[in-house]
């Protein structure tokens, strides 16, 4: 697979596929599946276009992303596509939908075939959707396709949804709409140092991702090249932090693991709830909570 930051015209005529891809969720790997396989019956390139930063972040709308740039980059990288072109969204957003489809999909990606899902929108003041496309594709130009959405527990699979249910803390419900556990990245900080003290000594965490659910959570912490089952907090210590204090603390605890890893790189994947965050009374009632969190997990 080819990876450009820039537009450039194709070798070949191509299958193309649109979107923001945030999470990558199952609905999206309908979209890359419906891809692969046109361009494999029709001969055609197989090409990803995608944007930088999202469009809701360009413009400054409130918006908590799944995926970091980074995580989306790496996980298209992993697709079987000939290109994957990501690139700064301002390139695009003053194109009005006719231009767009000419211009960028047409001459330079040499489209002969587009795949989108069923909530795309494109061109400047996102004038152009899917029904604009259908006119535009019946003039004989190119042949579009609609991939087939995706429900799950009777909902549709969209990254709206997944949002709201990470917000909430449903990370398993989350983590079937993914067809994998959430995960964030970060790099161990050094923290407080309290749970030494209490004999659970934890992993603090920063990171860039945007969605980081409350509670106490059965994760998958990944270092290096090996994956430890861990229990991980987030919230704001509210046994030790005075009521109000805003500074949201990630922790990770790994019964067993006693190596020196700040600095170092890790990938946290949320498997499920184990309970809200609270307020205990004494360190020693926290301390009993922690072992039956471990000893409900069973690591």
């Amino acid at each position: 697979m080819k990876f450009r930051s820039r537009l450039e015209k194709l070798p070949g005529p191509s299958a193309v596929a649109i979107g923001n891809f945030d999470g990558f969720h199952a609905g999206h790997r309908m979209i890359i599946e419906t891809l692969q396989a046109t361009a494999r019956h029709e001969n055609l390139l197989a090409v990803v276009l995608t944007f930088h930063p999202h469009p809701r972040l360009y413009f400054k709308h409130p918006i908590q992303l799944i995926s970091t740039d980074g995580q989306r980059r790496e996980t298209l990288s992993r697709q079987l596509l000939d290109y994957l072109f990501f690139i700064a969204f301002a390139i695009v957003v003053d194109l009005p939908a006719h231009d767009f489809i000419a211009g960028i999909l047409r001459e330079t990606l040499r489209m002969q075939v587009l795949v989108v899902g069923e909530d795309f929108r494109f061109g400047r003041g996102r004038e152009g959707d899917l029904e604009r496309l259908r006119r535009e594709a019946a003039t004989g130009q190119f042949k579009l396709i609609q991939a087939a959405s995706m429900e799950i527990g009777g909902c549709r699979v969209a990254s709206s949804l997944i949002r709201k249910k990470l917000a909430a803390g449903a990370v398993r419900e989350a983590g079937g709409m993914l067809e994998r556990p959430y995960y964030i990245d970060g790099i161990v900080a050094r923290g407080a140092g309290r749970g030494k003290k209490l004999g659970f000594p934890t992993i603090n965490v920063a990171t860039a991702n945007q969605i980081l659910p409350a509670g106490v959570f059965h994760t998958w912490a990944e270092i290096g090249r090996r994956r430890y089952d861990s229990v991980t907090n987030i919230g704001f210590t509210p046994t030790f932090d005075a009521a109000g204090q805003v500074s949201l603390k990630i922790e990770t605890h790994i019964p067993g693991f006693q190596r020196m890893v700040y600095g170092k790189k890790i990938r946290l994947h949320f498997i499920d709830k184990i309970r809200d965050e609270k307020k205990f009374t004494s360190p020693r009632d926290l301390v009993e909570q922690i072992r039956q969190d471990i000893a409900l997990l069973g690591i």
